[in-house]
C-alpha cells in the first residue's frame, strides 16, 4: 500500500541558496534515496550520538509519544535524490513508531521538532550556517548546536526555537536563542526537558522526575556494579558457608 504523502505546517519555502549536502551517499533505497552516506566519524562521536539517540528513544516510548533517531539520513525534497541530511539527533513528535524505515522521508513523515548537531573540525561551517538557514526554512521548530569543546561558539552548548516575527514584508519565521533558566539549563520547549552540559557531554534533565535521564553508558555501569556486587556476597557467602562447617 502507497503511504500518501503527509501535509506540511506553513513555513518559509526552502530556499535553494542554503541546501546543504554534506557527503555522497554510499546507500540507497528501492527507489533510489540514500539510506546512509560516506562521512567518516570518530568512535567518540559515533558513541556519543547513539547514546543520545537511544535515551531519547527510550524517553519517548515511555511516553508513549514519538520517535527519536541519531545519524539517520532525512531526504527533504521528493524527487530530488540529492537533498538529504543527517542529523545527528532528531526527535519527530508526531511520526509513527515502527522499526522498518531505512530513511526518514519528508514528504511521506512529519517534520522533526527537535533537531541537534554535534560540531566537529570538518561540519561546523555547515551546522552554524547553511544547515541552520535550511532547518528554518524546513520548520523545525528547535535547532541545537553541541560544540565539545566550545572552542567553535564559543560555549559549548546552544540553542534556537522558531518564533514567527512581523516584518515590513509581512510576517516571517526566525530562530531565536534559547536563554539559560534559574538551574543553569536551557528548556527544550518541544521536550519538555532541560539541556546542559555536565562533564563535556550533552544531559537531558526530566524537571518532573527532577533528575536527568540515564543514558545507555550508565545503564551499563549500574548493570556491571550490581553483578559485581553480587559476585563479592556470593563470595561471602561461600566463604560463611565454609566457615560454618564442622
Amino acid at each position: 500500500m502507497r503511504r500518501r504523502s503527509l501535509p506540511t505546517p506553513a513555513q518559509e519555502p526552502a530556499d535553494e541558496r542554503c541546501d546543504y549536502i554534506p557527503v555522497p551517499p554510499v546507500g540507497f533505497d528501492d527507489e533510489g534515496y540514500p539510506v546512509e552516506d560516506s562521512v567518516s566519524q570518530s568512535e567518540q562521536h559515533w558513541v556519543r550520538t547513539a547514546d543520545w539517540g537511544i535515551t531519547l528513544r527510550e524517553w519517548c516510548r515511555r511516553r508513549g509519544r514519538g520517535e527519536a533517531f541519531s545519524d539517520f539520513t532525512m531526504p527533504y525534497r521528493q524527487g530530488q535524490k540529492n537533498k538529504v541530511l543527517v542529523p545527528d539527533l532528531m526527535v519527530a513528535l508526531r511520526a509513527e513508531r515502527r522499526g522498518d524505515r531505512l530513511s526518514y522521508k519528508l514528504w511521506q513523515e512529519p517534520t522533526p521538532e527537535f533537531v541537534l548537531e554535534a560540531l566537529s573540525n570538518s561540519t561546523w561551517r555547515g551546522d552554524v550556517g547553511a544547515k541552520k538557514r535550511l532547518y528554518r526554512s524546513l520548520g523545525v521548530r528547535e535547532y541545537w548546536l553541541f560544540d565539545p569543546d566550545g572552542r567553535r561558539l564559543g560555549e559549548q552548548l546552544r540553542g534556537y526555537r522558531l518564533v514567527r516575527v512581523a516584518t515590513t514584508a509581512g510576517p516571517r519565521q526566525i530562530y531565536q536563542r534559547v536563554p539559560r533558566n534559574r538551574s543553569g539549563r536551557r528548556p527544550s520547549e518541544v521536550l519538555g526537558l532541560e539541556l546542559s552540559v555536565v562533564d563535556d557531554d550533552l544531559r537531558f534533565y526530566d524537571p518532573e522526575a527532577g533528575r536527568n535521564l540515564t543514558t545507555v553508558r550508565e545503564s551499563f555501569a549500574e548493570r556491571d556494579a550490581a553483578e559485581r556486587r553480587i559476585a563479592e556476597l556470593e563470595a561471602q557467602l561461600r566463604e560463611l558457608r565454609q566457615s560454618a562447617k564442622p
